[in-house]
């Protein structure tokens, strides 16, 4: 019974902020999504309802009501959205001919929602605090998702969802869910570097080793290599402080007691000569071999949208081919030349590659108010790309929470920038498009 008390009291209470206060809509929503109630209470919750719906038409609502938002846009910002209005039109085209209906068809109805909703994002998140409150809600939604795996793991003795058993609503599987976790992993770790208050450091110091612990339990060597990615840039970027130090530490140390034998040996197959890869590592190759022998083929719109994996397991494409239907690439950069082409291609990265470098070129240590929002985008979305080599989160939404959170950024720090200016002699200047200048970084 309090399963349904809590859930739909959180639902009235976020779809009413979404209404009033649009910007906190942008939170709930994508908590929501991270929390996953439909999974995490499905034993006392009626099956089928899908919450976010809820949430986004509230959302829609509060954004016309407060008359779009009213931010003013970065240049970086502006850019986004036509990259991608850009990106939805050369998908809609290349769907048109699609070698496979039904999975173009599916993700059609999917990726036009994710990026109406970055949309959104972008003109409702108008100061540092929503910011803040964005990547911590994410991180608590998602954490409570690894405590409920690390916590099977302890109750069972073996990590079932590893194994051929998926995870969450969607029924994601171990890479899967790793690669969702990537982006949250690096919101963690980014908050504590820069949190002052002990609990508050502790708290998402601890999220974050569930975090790392769940992707070991689910055995996804490429999210592995993601979250090792991470650690030299979260280090050398940290504020250098000697709760830092500590923090670093502890991490290291709960790290090696978590890395049993048994990982080591997972995360170092990887690595293995080709005569001694495991069939799973092996694949791997014959299958980004096989996308790009695709995305040759189809260069300029590609043969739709999550489609080419009907013509993977074809011996011209996959060496020696595949009995079998079809197989997804695992491969976020494949999976969308092969869809899309390499323009659609170049504009859906942009998106990435755009708020990651303002994120690293605006970071300075000292910087109180953003900084935390700055690490967690550019070291975060950098996992992100690193672990999207061995399997595709197109349709997850966990990094597009840096991605806007990202573009958010350029867009404060322009409001920042005029407001300055307009102190000085001459008024305020339009320079929304420049960085702010990076200082100790």
């Amino acid at each position: 019974m309090l399963g349904p008390v809590f859930v739909y009291s959180l639902l009235v209470f976020v779809c009413a902020l979404a209404i009033f206060r649009p910007a906190f809509g942008i939170v709930g929503f994508y908590g929501f999504v991270l929390l996953d109630p439909a999974w995490n209470w499905r034993w006392s919750l009626e099956p089928g309802v899908t919450y976010q719906k809820y949430i986004f038409y509230s959302l829609f609502v509060g954004f016309v009501l407060s008359g779009f938002g009213g931010m003013r846009l970065s240049r970086w910002s502006w850019i986004a959205l036509v990259m991608s209005m850009l990106f939805l039109l050369i998908a809609w085209i290349s769907a048109q001919n699609t070698v496979s209906r039904v999975d173009t068809d599916f993700f059609m109805s999917v990726v036009w929602k994710h990026f109406l909703v970055v949309a959104i994002g972008l003109f409702v998140l108008k100061d540092w605090r929503t910011l803040k409150w964005l990547l911590v809600i994410a991180v608590l939604a998602q954490g409570y998702n690894a405590y409920q795996i690390n916590v099977d793991y302890f109750q069972t003795g073996f990590s079932r969802f590893a194994h051929g058993t998926a995870w969450g609503s969607a029924m994601v599987d171990n890479n899967g869910y790793s690669i969702l976790t990537v982006p949250i992993l690096g919101a963690a770790f980014s908050l504590a570097l820069f949190e002052n208050k002990i609990f508050f450091r502790v708290l998402y110091l601890g999220v974050g080793m569930l975090q790392v612990h769940q992707i070991m339990l689910l055995e996804s060597r490429g999210c592995m290599l993601a979250g090792i990615a991470m650690v030299p840039i979260l280090v050398w970027y940290m504020p250098r402080r000697n709760g830092n130090v500590m923090t670093v530490a502890a991490a290291f140390v709960m790290a090696a007691i978590l890395a049993g034998p048994s990982v080591v040996n997972e995360f170092t197959s990887s690595f293995a000569g080709s005569g001694e890869r495991d069939s799973s590592a092996d694949s791997r190759f014959k299958l980004w071999q096989a996308g790009m022998r695709i995305t040759q083929e189809y260069p300029w719109l590609g043969v739709g949208p999550n489609a080419a994996r009907v013509l993977v397991p074809r011996p011209q494409y996959y060496e020696g081919g595949l009995d079998q239907p079809d197989k997804a690439l695992h491969n976020l950069f494949f999976d969308v030349s092969t869809g899309v082409g390499i323009p659609g291609f170049l504009c859906y990265f942009s998106l990435y590659f755009m708020p990651m470098f303002y994120a690293w070129k605006t970071y300075r240590r000292d910087d109180v108010e953003g900084g935390a929002i700055r690490l967690a985008v550019f070291a975060g979305i950098f996992g992100y790309l690193v672990a999207s080599m061995f399997s595709s989160g197109v349709l997850f939404e966990s990094c597009y929470i840096l991605v806007v959170a990202g573009f958010a950024l350029s867009n404060i720090d322009a409001r920042q920038r005029q407001e300055d200016a307009s102190w000085l002699p001459g008024g305020a200047h339009d320079d929304a498009h420049l960085p702010c200048p990076a200082k100790g970084g």
